[in-house]
C-alpha cells in the first residue's frame, strides 16, 4: 500500500505533486515565490500587401504661386478658349510680377479675358494636372481633345500626310531650337531665327541621318513654294524672318556642309552651283562643328531619355503624328527626350487656327492643325503625298 502525500506543505511539492492536489500554476509558483512564466507574444499576422489599396497620388502642385497657377491659366486659354498666343504670352508675363498669389492671377486673367469667374474657375479645376507628373488621379482625364468654336463640333482630322510630316519635323526641331537657346541661355549673336534653322538642320543631319534626306527636302520645297507665291521684287528684307527662298537655300547650304553626296539633290532644289557647294561646305562646316560644341553638355546619357520631356496630340492631329514608319511623333519624343532640360518641355499638336511656336512661360511648343493643313497642301501642288524618303 503506497502511503498518501498531503499536500499541506506546498513549499516542499513538486510541480506534477501540485498538480496533483488539484492546484493550478499560480498558487503553486506562488508558494514558492516563483513569478508565473509570460505568455510568448504572438506575433502579428502579415498582411497581404496585394491585398491592401494603392495609396491615392499626391499632388504637389501649389495654385497658390502665381507662376504655377500661371501654366495652368495658359494652357486654359490657349488650348480651351483658343485665346491668342501672343495675347496670352503679354499678359502673363506682366501677371505673374503683378500678382502676389495665383487666386488674385486666375481672377484678373478671367476679367482680362472677358470669362465668367465661375466657368473659368472651373476650367482651371480641370486642367491643374495637366503637367503633373504624378500617377493618374481617379476620375481625372486630361482634357486633350478640344472642340471647334461655340458649336461644340469635334474639329476635323488633319489628312495624313508623309510630305507634309517631314516638312513639321523640321519646323518642329526650328521650334526646339528656341526652346534649347532659352532654356539653357545659349547666347545669340546673330539672328534666332536663323539660329534655330540651323539647329533643326544640324539636329537632322547629326543624329536623324534616317530622316534627315526627306524632312530637309521636304521643308527646302515647301519654303520654295512659298517664296514662288510673292513677286521676286517683293520678297521682304525686314522682320527677324529672312525670307523664304533666303532660309531655304542656307538650310540647303548646312545639309550640303553635313554630305555633299547625301544631299546633293536639296543643292538642286536651291539652284546651287558647285562653287556655292564648296562654299557652303567651307562654312557650314564650321557652323555643324559650332553646334555640336554647344551641344554636349545638354544630352541625356545614352539610352536614358530626359523624363522632363512630353508629347500630345488631340483627336484633330493624333493621326497625321502617328502614320508613317517611324512617325512623327516617335521622332519628335526621341529628339526632346535626348535633351537633359532642367524643368517639363511639351511638343503639342492641336487642331485649330495658328502656326508653329515656341510658348516660353509654358514650356510648349504648340503646332495648330491649319499649319499642318497647308503642308498637306503643299503636298498635293508638288504631286505627291510622299517627299522621297531616301
Amino acid at each position: 500500500m503506497v502511503a498518501r502525500r498531503t499536500c499541506s506543505s506546498l513549499t516542499r511539492l513538486s510541480v506534477s505533486a501540485a498538480m496533483a492536489c488539484g492546484l493550478g500554476w499560480p498558487a503553486y509558483a506562488t508558494a514558492q515565490g516563483t513569478a508565473p512564466p509570460v505568455a510568448p507574444a504572438v506575433p502579428p499576422v502579415a498582411r497581404d500587401p496585394q491585398s491592401q489599396p494603392p495609396a491615392p497620388p499626391v499632388c504637389t502642385l501649389d495654385l497658390r504661386l502665381p507662376g504655377k497657377m500661371s501654366d495652368i491659366v495658359s494652357n486654359v486659354l490657349l488650348r480651351a478658349e483658343r485665346k491668342p498666343g501672343s495675347d496670352v504670352r503679354a499678359f502673363l508675363k506682366e501677371a505673374v510680377e503683378k500678382y502676389a498669389t495665383g487666386e488674385d492671377l486666375r481672377r484678373a486673367a478671367a476679367d482680362h479675358f472677358k470669362i465668367d469667374q465661375k466657368r473659368f474657375e472651373a476650367l482651371v479645376e480641370q486642367w491643374r494636372h495637366i503637367n503633373c507628373k504624378h500617377a493618374p488621379i481617379p476620375g481625372y482625364a486630361v482634357p486633350d481633345a478640344i472642340s471647334d468654336g461655340a458649336n461644340g463640333e469635334p474639329r476635323t482630322p488633319v489628312p495624313v500626310c508623309s510630305f507634309a510630316a517631314d516638312v513639321t519635323l523640321h519646323v518642329v526641331l526650328h521650334e526646339l531650337g528656341h526652346a534649347v537657346i532659352r532654356e539653357f541661355d545659349l547666347m545669340v549673336l546673330g539672328n534666332e531665327e536663323t539660329m534655330a534653322d540651323a539647329f533643326a538642320t544640324h539636329m537632322l543631319t547629326e543624329h536623324f541621318p534616317e530622316r534627315a534626306h526627306a524632312a530637309i527636302a521636304a521643308r527646302v520645297t515647301s519654303l520654295m513654294i512659298e517664296a514662288d507665291e510673292v513677286p521676286r521684287d517683293q520678297w521682304s528684307v525686314r522682320g527677324e524672318h529672312d525670307n523664304d527662298a533666303r532660309r531655304a537655300y542656307q538650310i540647303a547650304a548646312l545639309s550640303i556642309a553635313a554630305d555633299s553626296q547625301k544631299y546633293a539633290s536639296v543643292a538642286e532644289i536651291v539652284g546651287m552651283s558647285e562653287k556655292d557647294i564648296r562654299q557652303a561646305r567651307d562654312y557650314g562646316a564650321d557652323i555643324h562643328r559650332a553646334w555640336r560644341r554647344t551641344l554636349s553638355p545638354l544630352w541625356m546619357p545614352a539610352g536614358k531619355p530626359s523624363t522632363e520631356a512630353r508629347f500630345r496630340a488631340d483627336e484633330a492631329t493624333l493621326a497625321f503624328v502617328e502614320a508613317g514608319e517611324p512617325s512623327l511623333r516617335s521622332t519628335i519624343e526621341s529628339a526632346i527626350g535626348r535633351i537633359d532640360w532642367h524643368s517639363q518641355v511639351t511638343v503639342e499638336f492641336v487642331g485649330g487656327d495658328g502656326g508653329a511656336v515656341w510658348i516660353r512661360n509654358a514650356r510648349t511648343i504648340k503646332v495648330s492643325g491649319e499649319y499642318l493643313r497647308r503642308f498637306v497642301a503643299q503636298g498635293a501642288k508638288v504631286g505627291s503625298t510622299s517627299s522621297g524618303r531616301k
